[in-house]
């Protein structure tokens, strides 16, 4: 009975934390939105309401049940490496280099693990989960809080093991974190900005706006988050200019909270990973004469 209350107060502080977090950036955004589409805002705005409501309702359901169990996954799994001192770079290597430098290494790091988590995500056999966050036909900046339970488990899993494994000092960890929660606000938001010459080094929105296109021409691209040299370098960089097409997946995903949440868990959404499992163990299958 003390662990269901207690569970039930923590869900009631995430949901207040979680509450007062959003509002500096929906304020921020509704202000950038009237600046930028100004008279059109308005018509942009209710077309997109309802998505934005059913944004609300997934991100309810992640504070309120899903961040508990998340919680206690992220934090098995940082006693497991910390209690068997699994790290490519021993803790406290970084203290002697200056901080700053060490808080642009751990944003830089951490894009490059994410990227490649994020590729990750559109694999086969997690892309049904990933595709929850995709399959928003209005991308705007509440978007990036858009999420499947089984998505956050991967996100927060490989990403903080991976600034574990670094042995980042905890602030550099919570600046991570920090920074590329607010920027993924902003790379989502419905703005048509390239960022010019400096989009070649920076994720823009427009760039994560392709991303997010259902346009075949811009599948399996731009997964960074914050850098594109790592896009660049693994040949999954696009961006030729403002994305304008339709937006979305193409997949039998209800648009609603139920259908949201229950397509990771249909057979009919795996069926090409098996395929691809099935094809797989055909070819090692050792032939008889």
């Amino acid at each position: 009975m003390n662990w269901i209350i207690s569970t039930l107060h923590e869900s009631w502080i995430n949901l207040l934390s979680a509450f007062g977090a959003f509002m500096i950036p929906a304020f921020f955004f509704i202000c950038l939105g009237h600046i930028v589409k100004r008279g059109e805002f308005l018509n942009a705005l209710k077309s997109a309401l309802p998505e934005f409501k059913l944004n609300v309702q997934l991100q309810l359901v992640n504070v309120l049940f899903s961040a508990p169990f998340v919680a206690i996954y992220v934090t098995a799994i940082h006693s497991f490496m910390i209690e068997n001192q699994l790290h490519l770079i021993k803790p406290g290597s970084w203290d002697a280099l200056p901080l700053v430098f060490v808080l642009f290494m751990a944003v830089f790091v951490g894009d490059f693990f994410h990227y490649w988590r994020h590729r990750l995500d559109h694999t086969r056999l997690l892309w049904p989960a990933h595709a929850v966050h995709h399959s928003d036909t209005h991308v705007s900046w509440f978007t990036s809080a858009r999420w499947h339970p089984i998505n956050l488990l991967t996100m927060r899993g490989i990403g903080g093991a991976a600034m574990l494994l670094m042995g980042f000092p905890p602030v550099a960890i919570i600046f991570n974190s920090f920074v590329r929660a607010y920027y993924g606000f902003f790379i989502h938001a419905d703005v048509p900005w390239t960022y010019g010459k400096w989009g070649n080094y920076f994720v823009s929105p427009a760039m994560h706006r392709w991303h997010h296109s259902s346009e075949a021409k811009a599948f399996d691209k731009n997964f960074g988050e914050f850098f594109c040299i790592f896009d660049k370098t693994f040949g999954t960089f696009y961006l030729p200019g403002p994305c304008e097409g339709p937006l979305g997946v193409h997949h039998a995903m209800e648009p609603t909270l139920r259908g949201q949440l229950g397509y990771a868990f249909t057979p009919k959404a795996y069926v090409p990973f098996v395929k691809l499992m099935k094809r797989k163990w055909r070819a090692l299958k050792p032939t008889t004469s």
